[in-house]
């Protein structure tokens, strides 16, 4: 009877929260294998998941919205998943211990912030999960091989929901046929006969849904056809540990799998130690238990480590139900009831967390959505050139497919050739065309800062805990609306880490020839052009050259390492709107040009010495740059207040105590503070009068009081760079 109340909570808590829209590839072809059951149009995509498909249609019946069918499909799924594994952990712990425990270890496992949210989402996962529970326990309860059979049948069919369910059912089918408890709890092996006849009816389970499936995909043949290449399609583009055998990626693996399914570290710690400790109280108290667990769970969790996208969190959501058993098991070597109090108070706060997330999630559209909603009401006053990065092009497919298969009739989208999307807008300026251009950029990527723009439009998961939604596609985006752009450049340039990349992996750049770029002829007379980067070379001094329609504009000669400086240039002669900035080494050398910018409008900032170059995670979209005992920043202003903003690590992740930051403008100390944790800051400088030269910039200078050499901390790295703080933004505003 409790357990029945607990999974009528589950669903009177989830109801008010069903999604207003679609959020995944996933979601929206069940969305339209709803509407239209095809797999060869991946409606939804291989291997069907019919079952699962049946059943949204039947609850599409009283539910017209898709997206809200299909979660209330989900969340009764859930719901079923409650029950299941209050019946599960019965029978798993009917040894003669108090039922107490049992529901503890439910009450931890529904609460989870994976589950409790997963049940929320439009698709097959919580449906499949609470099937494939509900299968086990049924398997533990057989005493006979019919009602094995029966367990076997239900596991065929329960395929159909999703197809991992056979890993998490048919090996216990096939450890509870070597011990089937009769009535008297004797145990006895399942004979040969007997194994056919469980196995006979596994397959005629899954061929209830199969034959029917192959049928309507156009026979054998295309069904194959359309399977092989969404494996072909899986292998090939996501991020599994068996392709990626680096302890990064083993660390990714074993965070999302254990780690991201409660949301906080602080639970994970507590559920991971005493799962452990559970681990050992039930091989010294009840190994059959431990046993089972590892025959029902074992195969799912080798399989999803090795073989499944390792940051789609949705995955790990089988994994919460044993690490909740054991966990639970570890609490009872606490005294006098504590571990039943210690597992309700991690049920209660996860409950916290998941209710919260759900209400996020709930409350507007999916960021692709909104983007689209705001395209299209942008679209009704304006013609535009949609460019999206490669992943976003291909991720919202499906969701252009579902919202009516187009852009606004208005826009006009450029090829997104991989690593090189910038260079199509850039072929487009240099054409002539002049519309605005509409950039819809991954937040992890860099290539929008090879043209000059203005703030995105941020697309964002409204979550508190957003790992809960990782592996979401489309996930997050940025959109950048380039009217026209002051500047623009083309290959070889290094103005990011990933550019820098891109141009020494197609041997662009001044050691092989000219970079070109293109500067707004609007700017006139009184524009600025700023030039810095690095030369490689300890043996050469080029000379740099920089021409403008063919008149010199820039000519310096660098000497090996860094060098950051600035030109006047006259740009408002020639007809057109884009003047063609050429740059030469002389003779071609390893010289990187990492900062340029160009206005005659906006004040300009650069990164001069005592700063190091700028680094990249491509993991996280993480920029920084490093900041040594004193860096300074060349400033051209423009006569209007300008506030200095920092944001950075904290220095006690390297020092034993915080770092001192000085700032200076013109002598005049305005910045003088501690720094014992990640910081934030805004400093004013006040209004800087422009300079008499553009050869002379103002100069703000950053000191900090602590440094450390890598090299001289590790032995596995030669960096002798002095690193004082991380920054990961410093701009002017």
């Amino acid at each position: 009877m409790i357990v029945v109340l607990l999974a009528l909570l589950f669903l009177a808590f989830h109801l008010p929260y069903l999604p207003s829209s679609l959020e995944d590839l996933d979601s929206i072809n069940f969305a339209l294998g709803v509407r239209r059951f095809d797999v060869a149009q991946h409606q939804p995509h291989p291997p069907g998941y019919p079952v699962f498909v049946a059943a949204g249609k039947i609850v599409h019946l009283f539910v017209r919205d898709e997206a809200k069918a299909l979660a209330l499909t989900s969340v009764l799924g859930g719901a079923l998943g409650v029950v299941a594994i209050g019946w599960l952990f019965r029978r798993l712990d009917e040894d003669g211990s108090s039922p107490r425990w049992a529901l503890a270890a439910m009450a931890v496992a529904i609460t989870s912030p994976l589950y409790w949210f997963t049940a929320a989402r439009p698709l097959s996962d919580a449906v499949g999960l609470g099937a494939a529970l509900a299968i086990q326990a049924l398997t533990l309860s057989a005493r006979t091989v019919p009602a094995l059979a029966l367990a076997g049948l239900c596991a065929g069919v329960a395929t159909g929901i999703r197809s991992q369910v056979v890993w998490l059912t048919v090996p216990l089918l096939i450890a509870s046929g070597f011990g089937i408890r009769d009535s008297g709890f004797a145990r006895k092996s399942v004979g040969l006969g007997s194994w056919f006849l469980v196995l006979g009816a596994f397959a005629a389970g899954a061929l209830v849904w199969f034959v029917p499936l192959v049928v309507v995909t156009g026979g054998p043949a295309a069904y194959w056809r359309v399977l092989s290449n969404q494996g072909a399609e899986d292998l090939g583009n996501i991020t599994m540990l068996w392709r990626a055998h680096s302890a990064r990626a083993v660390a990714d693996a074993l965070y999302y799998a254990l780690v991201a399914p409660w949301a906080t570290w602080t639970v994970a710690i507590v559920v991971l130690v005493f799962g452990a400790l559970g681990g050992v109280w039930l091989w010294r108290s009840n190994r059959r238990a431990l046993a089972l667990v590892a025959a029902a769970f074992g195969p799912y969790f080798v399989f999803d480590l090795l073989f499944q996208e390792t940051f789609t969190s949705r995955y790990a959501l089988p994994l919460v139900v044993p690490m909740a058993f054991l966990a639970v098991a570890g609490m009872r070597v606490l005294p006098r009831g504590g571990g039943v109090f210690a597992a309700v108070a991690i049920a209660l706060f996860d409950a916290h967390v998941g209710g919260t997330s759900i209400a996020a999630y709930s409350a507007q559209k999916a960021p692709a959505f909104r983007l689209l909603d705001d395209m299209r009401e942008a679209a009704r006053s304006t013609t535009a050139v949609v460019a999206m990065d490669r992943r976003n092009s291909l991720d919202f497919r499906r969701p252009l497919a579902w919202d009516g298969g187009a852009l606004p009739a208005s826009t006009r989208t450029l090829a997104p050739p991989p690593q090189h999307e910038w260079l199509e807008p850039v072929k487009y300026w240099n054409s002539g065309g002049r519309a605005p251009v509409w950039f819809v950029v991954d937040p992890k990527r860099a290539a929008i800062d090879l043209v000059q723009h203005g703030e995105p439009t941020r697309y964002r998961w409204p979550l508190p805990y957003p790992v809960l939604v990782s592996g979401a596609r489309p996930d997050e985006m940025d959109w950048y609306r380039v009217e026209s752009p002051e500047w623009y450049v083309g290959e070889g340039w290094a103005l990011t880490p990933e550019a820098a990349g891109v141009a020494a992996a197609d041997h662009r750049g001044l050691a092989y020839g000219e970079i070109h770029a293109g500067i707004a002829r609007s700017a006139g007379s009184a524009a600025t052009v700023m030039i810095g980067g690095r030369s490689f070379d300890p043996t050469l001094r080029p000379r740099l050259m920089a021409t403008l329609d063919g008149d010199v504009v820039f000519d310096k000669t660098v000497a090996p390492g860094a060098f950051l400086d600035f030109a006047r240039i006259r740009n408002d002669q020639a007809h057109g709107d884009y003047s063609a900035l050429t740059m030469t080494a002389i003779p071609p050398a390893p010289v990187a040009i990492e900062q340029f910018d160009a206005s005659a409008r906006r004040f300009l900032v650069g990164f001069g010495a005592g700063w190091h170059e700028p680094e990249l995670n491509p993991a996280t979209g993480a920029r920084w740059r490093w900041l040594s005992e004193r860096g300074a920043l060349h400033l051209i202003p423009r006569g209007s207040p300008l506030t200095l903003h920092l944001e950075g690590e904290s220095p006690r992740k390297y020092f034993d105590r915080g770092s001192h930051l000085v700032i200076r403008s013109r002598d005049r100390v305005v910045f003088d503070r501690m720094l014992a944790e990640d910081f934030a800051v805004d400093v004013a400088l006040g209004t800087l009068a422009a300079p008499a030269s553009a050869t002379a910039p103002e100069i703000v200078t950053l000191e900090t009081d602590q440094v450390y050499v890598p090299a001289e901390r590790s032995r596995r790295t030669q960096d002798r760079r002095h690193l004082g703080l991380r920054i990961f933004k410093c701009e002017l505003r």
